[in-house]
């Protein structure tokens, strides 16, 4: 695996444009499948609504986020209700977050959450744009990456440092991995609003809380909702 992006993959003159032409040449050329261990994972078609990659062999999905610095908390996505309705369909993708270093053109962090973190209860709505906006009303999301445990983060790159790739795929010691049986979904399901909440606090008000004692033995994370404190 080489972390060096190679520059002459992008003809774009836009620095944005072009470093998602980098990312995304690098994730196809070096990125395997931490589902199956597949050499490679293949690109979908240009703005698929789908996902950015899928696996040929085990036909994982991923989205890839990528940026300059560190992720923060919280990480810009695209419009609320399309984004739940992806996490809730059969083949909802696994995150693909990348940091990358632009003066060395080289990826600096690569770690996947599995789909099985990458769920409903961490997206949060944003306000929607205001009416002098070019999207007026449009709605917005955000990734709660904050709310997922580091045991929900699987390392493929990290601080420059090319992980082992037995340390990214799944093994049957390591139960946190792409093949733990998904969530039971009614358990996670939010209710109706508690009396005086605000809009802006539904996103949040719940959050998941993950048993990491569940994890390295195989069996399914289980899931426990935090309420909201009472004031």
């Amino acid at each position: 695996m080489k972390l060096g992006f190679e520059e002459s993959q992008s003809p774009y003159s836009s620095g944005s444009q072009s470093a998602r032409a980098w990312t995304e040449a690098w994730v196809s050329a070096w990125a395997y499948c931490p589902h199956c261990g597949n050499a490679k994972i293949s690109a979908f078609p240009n703005n698929s609504p789908l996902a950015d990659f899928f696996c040929t062999a085990c036909r994982e999905e991923f989205e890839l986020k990528s940026q300059k610095g560190k992720f923060s908390a919280k990480v810009l996505d695209g419009e609320f209700k399309t984004k739940c309705e992806r996490l809730a369909a059969s083949n909802n993708p696994n995150l693909l977050l990348m940091n990358y270093d632009h003066n060395s053109h080289a990826v600096v962090n690569l770690f996947i959450v599995p789909k099985h973190f990458f769920v409903r209860e961490i997206i949060e709505e944003r306000k929607p744009l205001a009416p002098t906006a070019r999207r007026a009303g449009w709605i917005g999301s955000k990734i709660l990456l904050g709310h997922v445990p580091e045991s929900g983060k699987i390392h493929i790159v990290q601080n420059s440092l090319i992980r082992p790739k037995e340390v990214g795929i799944h093994t049957p010691d390591r139960g946190y991995g792409f093949r733990a049986r998904a969530f039971a979904r009614p358990g996670m399901t939010r209710k109706a609003g508690l009396a005086g909440e605000k809009s802006s606090d539904r996103a949040s008000a719940y959050r998941p809380f993950f048993y990491q004692s569940d994890l390295p033995d195989g069996r399914a994370p289980r899931i426990r909702v935090h309420p909201p404190s009472e004031k």
